[in-house]
């Protein structure tokens, strides 16, 4: 399917959806946010600032120091040169010293944080929390994210949360409330869902909303991924913390692929749709691209309890449709991100120009938008796509287990988790 390709005229009549922004500005009277308690953005503060009382640094702490909180941690200090990052958290020791290593090398002198702001354990990213810091890093595994962006903004900080916002829907609900609270309290909240300041994506998305293909149709997000990373055992690891280290593989940990990974795609999508909410979820028919065409079936994950395959289609309340699927297994290596509309259809995995931008740009322009915000005083408000998307993705899972339609008014409901609640123990820090 190429690029914004006209394959009709436009038919009279044909229903404008709502902008995103008209979506976001009318969250307040919809289900989602009645229920969630999520608005319209406040209204933009008085330039100056509100970081530290006019403080000349920004304090910013890390908690969870693995690959991806080190590396919004150095996208951080890129941002601005007032930035300081003062203190780390995380569970396990080694974790903590590894970030230090590579930020003392590459921050250079914006890494200040000396042995007694390196916090380890349960209790460390309250301690990073009450160590003086004006915005915190939330990259810790999913399941424990409820958890640190609530007590977050209790502690009045600004704050990064990576995606997806939980892994089921009492902790989706829990952020949504953390999100509210933070909008009363005119602080910044910036999401992980960084395709969403990916200067390519933004383009084809707004020409798409302004009506290039005609009115939506479908939506085909798909991915079909190899094995994640694993970490093998080492000696004096128990076996439950070499299940916390190597999260991404079990579901009570980071909600499986299809919640912790296919958000990207399905924020990508839902955001095309204007953030409509889907009326309901069924599952689906995995598509041919997860066929391992070398064995003639498909690999299934080398540990962990995560489902191998997830496919779903959601419905929309004018008729649309949107079909997801994500898998992981050996060899399987493909993605397809589609949309077709009555004026054609276009490609949302590569869109134009996106080979020229650098590739860790959008994560950078995520970090930036963070730091202007504390710096401006004009709080970003991430809150509102995030657990949005985050439930669509909880919805949709939900559906390729349970055996029956799920609906979009079984997910604004406060509902049992889908997993266990975590409890507080060793290992939820880790990165």
């Amino acid at each position: 399917m190429t690029h914004l390709q006209h394959t009709q005229t436009q038919p009279a009549g044909t229903r404008d959806r709502h902008s995103r922004r008209g979506f976001l500005g009318s969250m307040a009277g919809s289900s989602l946010g009645a229920t969630l308690g999520l608005g319209s953005a406040p209204a933009g503060l008085a330039a100056g600032g509100f970081f530290a009382h006019g403080a000349e640094r920004i304090r910013v702490g890390l908690i969870g120091c693995g690959g991806r909180g080190t590396g919004a941690a150095l996208q951080a200090a890129a941002a601005d040169p007032a930035v300081r990052i003062v203190a780390l958290g995380d569970a396990f020791p080694d974790q903590v010293a590894s970030s230090a290593h590579v930020l003392a090398r590459d921050a250079a002198g914006q890494f200040a944080c000396p042995p007694e702001q390196r916090f380890v354990g349960e209790r460390a990213y309250l301690n990073v929390l009450e160590s003086g810091v004006d915005v915190v890093l939330l990259a810790a595994p999913p399941h424990v994210r409820p958890l640190h962006v609530t007590a977050a903004v209790r502690a009045g900080k600004h704050l990064f949360c990576e995606k997806p916002a939980a892994i089921d829907l009492p902790g989706a609900h829990e952020v949504a409330a953390a999100c509210a609270a933070a909008r009363r309290q005119k602080l910044a909240v910036v999401s992980g869902l960084c395709l969403r300041r990916d200067e390519s994506t933004c383009g084809l998305i707004g020409t798409i909303r302004d009506g290039a293909v005609g009115q939506l149709l479908q939506i085909h997000a798909h991915a079909a991924l190899g094995l994640p990373w694993q970490k093998p055992i080492e000696p004096g690891w128990t076996a439950a913390e070499w299940r916390q280290r190597n999260w991404i593989s079990f579901g009570r940990f980071s909600g499986g692929a299809f919640v912790e990974h296919h958000i990207h795609a399905i924020d990508r999508g839902l955001w095309a749709l204007g953030d409509a909410c889907p009326v309901a979820a069924v599952a689906a028919q995995p598509p041919r691209l997860f066929s391992d065409h070398r064995s003639g079936r498909r690999a299934g994950w080398a540990i962990g309890d995560c489902h191998d395959v997830v496919a779903v289609r959601y419905t929309f309340a004018d008729g649309s449709e949107m079909h997801a699927s994500c898998g992981r297994g050996v060899g399987l290596t493909k993605v397809a991100d589609t949309v077709a509309g009555t004026l054609g259809g276009c490609d949302l995995h590569a869109p134009p120009g996106s080979a020229r931008l650098p590739p860790v740009g959008m994560y950078q322009s995520t970090m930036n938008a963070l730091v202007q915000s504390v710096r401006s005083g004009i709080p970003v408000d991430d809150g509102t796509a995030l657990c949005h998307s985050t439930l669509v993705a909880i919805m949709g899972r939900m559906a390729a287990t349970a055996g029956r339609p799920i609906h979009w008014n079984e997910i604004v409901r406060r509902s049992l988790p889908v997993f266990p609640a975590p409890t507080i123990g060793s290992g939820l820090i880790e990165g």
